[in-house]
């Protein structure tokens, strides 16, 4: 069980990265007027401190809230609505560096890999479904946002993406293995 997620902040954006073990999701934001050391920030935030900076932020109507760092404090989100900031400790202690940086290199090894669609692929769909709380503009067609995925073959992970900046990826289920759970009525 991974107990934290990765925030990046510095010149080039905000990006936070997140997995349980199974899925992975990565997203970035433009920033504005960054301050700070040129190479960044990286800090960790605990999955309780993580939602609590969600919530912040979807309540933040006005979409300009501002980001910092504070030795001590870890992260504090202050709302453009001048709504109460939400402080978020830093766990950096408790983040697994060595994770992190095999979670990176997936995604630069899935980013830069041919097509090669398979004919059948299996997924555990409460899985797929942690992919429905990504928030994405809507499209031009007026429908929403779309999962897109990149599949290479059935038992490598597939790269996800949703709207214009949201990377994910899902390990599918092993057919074989799902064939002795549940049979062969249970595939196609």
């Amino acid at each position: 069980m991974v107990k934290t997620a990765r925030i990046q902040l510095g010149p080039a954006g905000l990006t936070v990265t997140g997995t349980d073990g199974y899925a992975i999701g990565q997203d970035a934001a433009p920033v504005e007027d960054y301050e700070g050391p040129a190479d960044g920030v990286t800090l960790h935030v605990d999955r309780t401190a993580l939602a609590d900076l969600d919530t912040g932020g979807r309540k933040d109507k006005k979409g300009f809230g501002r980001l910092e760092v504070k030795p001590g404090d870890g992260l504090i989100f202050r709302p453009g609505n001048n709504d109460t900031p939400t402080a978020a400790q830093d766990a950096s202690a408790q983040a697994d560096e060595r994770l992190w940086g095999m979670l990176d290199s997936l995604f630069t090894r899935l980013d830069g890999r041919p097509l090669a669609v398979p004919e059948l692929v299996a997924f555990d769909p409460a899985l797929l479904a942690r992919f429905s709380k990504v928030k994405a503009p809507k499209g031009k067609d007026g429908l929403g946002r779309a999962l897109d995925m990149c599949v290479y073959d059935s038992k490598e992970p597939i790269l996800c993406k949703i709207g214009p900046t949201f990377r994910g990826v899902i390990m599918p289920i092993d057919r074989e293995v799902h064939e002795e759970n549940v049979g062969q009525d249970g595939l196609w």
